[in-house]
């Protein structure tokens, strides 16, 4: 199913005015406006892009864009899970703020998305995301003139030529914000086959193409009960995730066929970045993140993301690529711990506007420009917690689950704290820059790291 959304913009919310030229931001004049594609990856850890030292080539296109962006080298998501991550990306703020703490929560009437913002502004708004949980009128599609989900799955070809075909008759006089996300390397994991033997030419088991069914594709028809599950039907998700039983060996190339989805996606981003140039010119501004990461065995959880706040399923890639006509135009690695909920706030610096009052009242995040002008990061907490758990009974420490039994989390400093509250084990303390994959737990009350960041995350 597709669901077109067209929303009126709340123009009486916003005293917010644009200068617009000529095209999707084709003119050569600086006083035109930019366009924006936003790029988004479901489950995509910055650690198995090639661009940061995985060692097969996962994403030799992205790695390209990377490589002519400001690229951040430690980004995290407030939550690992997917509709509320997007929700915080859309808006600046927070879970607590967006309303947005499950997969169908809906965003709060009064939260003001950047959509409706630009929307207003006169930009053409258009979104073609892949994810079955981004149908569901969660809110996510608020100031969108067009919006294109799907229940049924889209690989990265279909995605890519489901944004192309929304850029085909744009009004040559506007400018363009377009919202692409690819699902690929999410679970089921099931790469093309070429790839997935050039990534692991040795494995010769069960699993060697593929680890579970991908979604919409298996049985063809809607009452097949196979349809929608993404694990194999003799190892269910809970025991694969939770208990997962398979070999090192085995739970290895599992690892490589993940990898080898990345690419799938990666393949396709150079045919939607060329499409998108030659509709939208060359004054575009690229933002490329991800909704979250995805845990592959770290802290014995497998092949999932959300029940914790290690940074397996937190973090995330994220990149500003400015084109030649902006006056920030770079290339930069940037170190020091950001948020999805400062890229509405940099995004409004980069297009040269002040947030307007309905984004800067809500917006938790602040914009990293100033990193931009080779500036150092100032020193600010970054937080997180855990969504919803599926599988109650398997996720260890955690002592209740509703919402306020979630874990929560603060980075300042290249330290990072987890609350598990009502536990009687409270706390996990670990310097990020020792031990990124949070393998020793520094814990103790009288670290001088602790109360800082315990006083940080509740008043947060």
């Amino acid at each position: 199913m597709t669901v077109w959304a067209s929303r009126a913009p709340a123009l009486l919310l916003f005293a917010f005015v644009l200068a617009f030229g000529p095209g999707c931001g084709t003119a050569t004049e600086d006083s035109e406006p930019y366009s924006v594609l936003l790029l988004t990856v479901d489950t995509l850890r910055p650690d198995y892009l090639s661009f940061n030292g995985y060692d097969r080539p996962t994403s030799p296109v992205v790695d390209s864009l990377l490589a002519n962006s400001f690229y951040f080298e430690e980004a995290t998501a407030p939550i690992g899970r997917t509709t509320p991550a997007l929700a915080s990306l859309l808006t600046g703020a927070y879970p607590h703020r967006t309303g947005v703490r499950t997969l169908m929560s809906e965003m709060e009437a009064g939260i003001v998305p950047v959509t409706e913002v630009l929307q207003a502004a006169g930009y053409q708004t258009l979104a073609t995301v892949t994810n079955w949980v981004l149908s569901r009128g969660q809110g996510l599609d608020r100031g969108f003139d067009r919006y294109s989900a799907t229940h049924d799955s889209r690989d990265a070809r279909q995605t890519t030529d489901s944004a192309l075909e929304m850029l085909e008759g744009l009004d040559s006089t506007r400018p363009t914000f377009l919202w692409v996300h690819y699902i690929d390397p999410h679970a089921p994991y099931h790469p093309d086959s070429t790839v997935a033997a050039e990534f692991d030419p040795t494995y010769r088991g069960r699993f060697q193409y593929r680890f579970g069914n991908r979604f919409g594709t298996v049985g063809g028809r809607r009452d097949d009960p196979d349809r929608f599950r993404a694990f194999p039907a003799d190892l269910t998700k809970e025991v694969a995730v939770h208990r997962n039983p398979l070999s090192e060996e085995v739970n290895a190339h599992i690892r490589r066929l993940y990898a080898a989805d990345i690419r799938l996606m990666d393949d396709q981003v150079r045919r939607l970045l060329d499409g998108v140039r030659a509709a939208c010119g060359t004054r575009l501004i690229v933002v490329f993140t991800a909704d979250h990461g995805e845990s592959l065995g770290e802290h014995d959880y497998y092949f999932d993301h959300g029940d914790y706040v290690y940074n397996a399923g937190t973090r995330v890639p994220l990149a500003f690529s400015l084109p030649d006509s902006h006056p920030l135009r770079g290339q930069d690695r940037i170190p020091g711990w950001v948020s999805l909920v400062d890229v509405v706030p940099t995004l409004f610096e980069l297009l040269g506007r002040d947030l307007p009052e309905g984004l800067s009242d809500q917006t938790e995040g602040r914009s990293l420009v100033p990193a931009l002008h080779g500036e150092p990061l100032a020193t600010r907490p970054v937080f997180a917690e855990s969504g919803k758990a599926r599988f109650p009974d398997q996720v260890r420490r955690r002592v209740r689950f509703d919402v306020s039994g979630r874990f929560r989390s603060v980075i300042q400093d290249g330290w990072k704290l987890i609350w598990t509250p009502f536990a009687e084990a409270q706390w996990e303390l670990y310097n990020l820059h020792a031990d990124p994959n949070e393998t020793k737990d520094l814990y103790r009350a009288d670290h001088p790291q602790f109360e800082p960041l315990r006083d940080a995350l509740r008043d947060w």
